[in-house]
C-alpha cells in the first residue's frame, strides 16, 4: 500500500489516514491520542509533501512551530499531549514498517527537543493566523463552532466593527513583517469622508492585481510543483498568461527572431503576481511546492485582502525595485528611492487634491538630485536621467492605477520613432479607494481623522456634537451631513437658529455660507424674525448677494445685533473697519453711538468696546468709549 498522496488524491489520503489513526489508537502509546495522529497527517498532506512514510526534521519543525500555532485552537491542558502523541505516532510508523525506524526515531527526538519551543509558539498570539485569531474571538464571545447560524451572525457583526477594533484582534491584515512607515514626520492630515464600505468593496473587486492574485490562488489549488529555484513551472506560466489576463508574451518574436522564454521570471506580470501572493503569505513556498498560505482565507474579506496586497507591492516589494530587479547596468539606480517617495506623493494628493504629474516628477527629481552625487555627470546625461525618472514615476502611477488607487487624466501620448509612446502632461488624483488606503497607512504615523459619523443625526444633535470637536473636524462633519441631506440641508440648519446656543448657531451659519447661493431661500425665512434678521444681512454680504443692505437706519438695536454677530464670526477688526460705518450710514456712526448705549442687550458692551478700541478715528473711538461708560452706568 502506498503512503504517498498528491493534492488530487484526497479520498485515498482520507482512507489511509483513518486506517492509521485507528491502528495507532489500539496501541498502548496511542490510546486517546488518535486525534493528534490525524492532525499531523492532515498537515503532512495539506501543507507539506503528502508522504506519510517519510518525516524529516524540517517537517517536524514546520508542523510544531509553524502550522499548529498558526492554525489550531488549543486548550492549554492539551499542549503537552500534542508532542507526546506526535512522537508516539512517529515511532508507531517505524514499528509497523511503514517508515524507516531510524528516520522516525530521529524525528521523534526532534519532537521532544522542540517540546518547550512548541509550548511558547502555541501561546504566542503573534504566530496565529488570521483565521485562528478570528475563531478565538468567536469562542471567547460564546459562539458555538457547530452552530453555523451563530457563526454567520458573529461574522456579520465582526465585519461591521471599526477597523481599529478589527486590527486590534487580527493584527494589520496580511501586512508583511518589516514594513517601514513614511520616513519623514507627517503633519496631521485633513478630515475626510469615506464612501460606504460596500462601494469601497465594489471598487476593490474591480482592481487588476488583487483579481490576479485571487485567480492565481484558485489555480494553485491544494498545491503545485515549483522549479529548483522556487519559481512557477514554465508550463504553468504559459497557462497563467491567459488565466490572469496579463500582457506577457511567451516565446516573443521580434522581427524574424524568436526569444525563448526559459523562466517564468521573464513573464513579468505573471511572476509579479506570484511574488505578491508569496510575500503577502497568501501563497507559501514549501520545499519544491507552492501551497495555500496562512492568508489565503483572507481573500474572501475583500477590503482586508486588498489592503494587505497593496502594502505588499508598494511597501515591501516596491514596484520600481521589481521592475529593475534584473538590471545589471544601473539604469534603475533610483528604484528604491522612488519607491520610498511614492507614499509621500500619495499623502500630498490626500492633502491637496489632484496634482500635475510633471510637477510631481520635477519634485521627485529634485529629491534624487539632492540625495545622490552628480558632480561628475554631464548636463546631457543629467537631462537623460531626469527624463528616465519621469518615465519610471509614470510607470509607478500605472501600477497604482491598476490597484484602483489613483485616477490619471489629461495625459498626452505621442508616438516615437522607436515605436514606443511618449507621455507628457496630465494630472493624478486619489480615488476614494486610494484615499481609504492612505488613511489607514497615515493613521499609524499621524492624525488622519475620518468624518461622516454624524450624517444621520438631526440638525440640533449635529450642531451639539460638532461643538465638541476641533474646528476643522467639526466643519468636515457638518459638510458630510450637508451632502447626506442634499437640498434639505439649508432649511434644516436655518430652523436650528431659534434653539441652538451661540456656538451651534455659529457653526450653522458658517455652513450656510459654505453652501452659498443655494441656501438663499432658506436664509430669507429669517427676515421676519426681529431677533434673527441680521443674519440675513451678513449672509447676503458675505455671499455677495446683490440686494444686501447693511444700513440699520435708525434702529440701534439692529445695529448692535448686526455688529455683535460680525464680531462673533469675523472678529472686532472686521466688525469695526468693514461694517460699523455702513451699518450706521443713514445718520452716521457718531449719531448711532449717541443712541446705542441705551440698547439693553448682551452684545452692546462688546460692540462699543470694539469700536472704542479698534476704530482708527480717535474722535469716533472716544465717542464709543464714552457711550460704553454711559451704558455701564445707565442703572
Amino acid at each position: 500500500m502506498t503512503y504517498h498522496f498528491g493534492p488530487e488524491q484526497e479520498n485515498a489520503f482520507n482512507v489511509a489516514r483513518d486506517e492509521l489513526t485507528t491502528r495507532f489508537e489500539r496501541t498502548p502509546a496511542g490510546r486517546d491520542l488518535g486525534w493528534v495522529a490525524a492532525g499531523v497527517m492532515d498537515f503532512k498532506w495539506g501543507y507539506l509533501d503528502g508522504a506519510l512514510d517519510r518525516w524529516t526534521p524540517e517537517d517536524i519543525e514546520e508542523i510544531l512551530l509553524g502550522l499548529y500555532p498558526a492554525k489550531v485552537i488549543m486548550d492549554p491542558e492539551d499542549l503537552d499531549l500534542i508532542p507526546t502523541g506526535f512522537a508516539s505516532f512517529l515511532l508507531f510508523l517505524g514499528e509497523e514498517g511503514i517508515a524507516r525506524p531510524v528516520e522516525v526515531g530521529i524525528a521523534a527526538e526532534v519532537v521532544e527537543r522542540l517540546r518547550p519551543h512548541f509550548h511558547a509558539a502555541a501561546m504566542d498570539d503573534t504566530n496565529w493566523s488570521v483565521g485562528k485569531r478570528l475563531w478565538s474571538v468567536a469562542q471567547s464571545e460564546g459562539v458555538e463552532f457547530g452552530d453555523p447560524d451563530a457563526m454567520q451572525r458573529f461574522m456579520e457583526d465582526f465585519n461591521q466593527r471599526p477597523f481599529e477594533d478589527r486590527d486590534a484582534i487580527l493584527g494589520p491584515p496580511m501586512m508583511p513583517a518589516g514594513l517601514a512607515t513614511p520616513r519623514d514626520r507627517i503633519e496631521p492630515l485633513p478630515p475626510i469622508v469615506l464612501p460606504p464600505l460596500d462601494e469601497l468593496e465594489k471598487a476593490a473587486l474591480a482592481t487588476v492585481w488583487p483579481e490576479r492574485v485571487r485567480r492565481l490562488v484558485d489555480f494553485i489549488g491544494d498545491g503545485r510543483p515549483l522549479t529548483d529555484t522556487g519559481k512557477l513551472k514554465l508550463a504553468d506560466g504559459r497557462m497563467l498568461i491567459d488565466i490572469l489576463g496579463t500582457r506577457d508574451r511567451f516565446d516573443p518574436q521580434y522581427g524574424d527572431q524568436v526569444f525563448k522564454t526559459r523562466s517564468t521570471a521573464h513573464l513579468s506580470e505573471v511572476h509579479l503576481t506570484f511574488l505578491i501572493a508569496v510575500e503577502s503569505n497568501t501563497l507559501k513556498r514549501r520545499g519544491s511546492r507552492v501551497l495555500p498560505g496562512p492568508n489565503a482565507g483572507v481573500l474572501g474579506d475583500v477590503l482586508e485582502s486588498f489592503y494587505g496586497l497593496w502594502l505588499t507591492l508598494f511597501k515591501r516589494i516596491g514596484s520600481m525595485q521589481y521592475r529593475y530587479g534584473g538590471d545589471t547596468y544601473g539604469f534603475g539606480w533610483y528604484a528604491d528611492e522612488l519607491d520610498e517617495s511614492i507614499p509621500m506623493v500619495l499623502l500630498e494628493l490626500y492633502r491637496r487634491g489632484p496634482l500635475s504629474i510633471d510637477g510631481l516628477a520635477a519634485d521627485v527629481w529634485t529629491h534624487l538630485f539632492n540625495t545622490f552625487d552628480f558632480d561628475d555627470v554631464s548636463d546631457e546625461r543629467l537631462e537623460s536621467e531626469c527624463a528616465s525618472v519621469e518615465r519610471a514615476l509614470r510607470t509607478a502611477f500605472d501600477y497604482l492605477d491598476e490597484f484602483g488607487s489613483v485616477e490619471i487624466s489629461g495625459v498626452t501620448e505621442t508616438p516615437e520613432k522607436c515605436g514606443e509612446i511618449h507621455r507628457s502632461g496630465g494630472s493624478i488624483a486619489l480615488t476614494p479607494l486610494g484615499t481609504w488606503v492612505m488613511q489607514r497607512v497615515a493613521s499609524t504615523v499621524t492624525s488622519a481623522p475620518i468624518v461622516g459619523a454624524l450624517r444621520e443625526m438631526d440638525a440640533d444633535e449635529l450642531l451639539a456634537a460638532a461643538s465638541d470637536l476641533p474646528e476643522i473636524e467639526a466643519a468636515a462633519e457638518i459638510d458630510a451631513w450637508v451632502d447626506h441631506h442634499e437640498a434639505d440641508a439649508a432649511m434644516l440648519l436655518v430652523e436650528t437658529f431659534r434653539t441652538a446656543d451661540e456656538t451651534g448657531r455659529g457653526l450653522a451659519f458658517q455652513t450656510l455660507l459654505r453652501i452659498g447661493p443655494d441656501a438663499t431661500e432658506a436664509v430669507e425665512t429669517l427676515s421676519d424674525d426681529p431677533e434673527l434678521d441680521h443674519y440675513v444681512t451678513i449672509w447676503k454680504v458675505d455671499t455677495l448677494a446683490v440686494d444686501a443692505n447693511m444700513d440699520c437706519g435708525e434702529d440701534p438695536d439692529r445695529f448692535v445685533r448686526l455688529l455683535g454677530a460680525v464680531i462673533e464670526f469675523w472678529g472686532p477688526d472686521a466688525a469695526v473697519n468693514a461694517w460699523a460705518s455702513p451699518a450706521a450710514q443713514t445718520g452716521g456712526l457718531m449719531a448711532m453711538l449717541e443712541r446705542v448705549w441705551r440698547v439693553d442687550r448682551p452684545e452692546t458692551e462688546l460692540v462699543l468696546a470694539a469700536i472704542g478700541t479698534v476704530h482708527p478715528d480717535r474722535t469716533i473711538a472716544k465717542a464709543a468709549r464714552k457711550s460704553l461708560f454711559k451704558h455701564r452706568s445707565r442703572d
